[in-house]
């Protein structure tokens, strides 16, 4: 559980820094889903001796922040790595999902701002994406931009 509290801690430094731009709200929440159902395809296609299982959590709207009324949706999808998993076969896993994000949509987070076992992607609509592999887990999240 302490991975799941570390990446929400990186899930909110990501967020942001998206700030509240974008197309209309129900727009940005159905590309969401759809960049969401997208990464549970390619999670789903990974190896069993690698990845043993994959739940997919409903939708949440929750705050972005404490202290305003913005609202984002929330996708996320948490996944058991094989305890035969080798550190190549967590990284492989990680990076497996690189190809996921088109560089003409998405932009990296810089990694020196995050721990090598996480990526995070951002467009220009403020959606943003995060894959982390870390104490077993693989957690994949994607997030609407915010909205008041």
């Amino acid at each position: 559980m302490r991975a799941v509290g570390a990446f929400v801690l990186a899930a909110v430094v990501v967020l942001s820094l998206t700030g509240c731009f974008g197309p209309d709200e129900s727009i940005a929440i159905e590309q969401a889903e759809a960049d969401f159902q997208h990464l549970v395809d390619e999670a789903s296609a990974v190896d069993v001796a690698v990845l043993h299982t994959l739940e997919v959590e409903a939708p949440a709207t929750e705050a972005c922040k404490a202290d305003t009324d913005d609202r984002h949706t929330a996708y996320v999808a948490a996944g058991t790595v094989a305890v035969g998993a080798t550190e190549t076969d967590e990284r492989d896993l990680l990076t497996g999902f690189e190809s996921s994000f088109d560089e003409e949509r998405w932009v990296p987070v810089e990694r020196t701002e995050l721990p090598g076992t996480r990526r995070a992607y951002v467009d220009a609509d403020g959606i943003t994406s995060t894959i982390t592999v870390e104490d077993g887990l693989l957690v994949i999240a994607v997030f609407s931009p915010c909205r008041g």
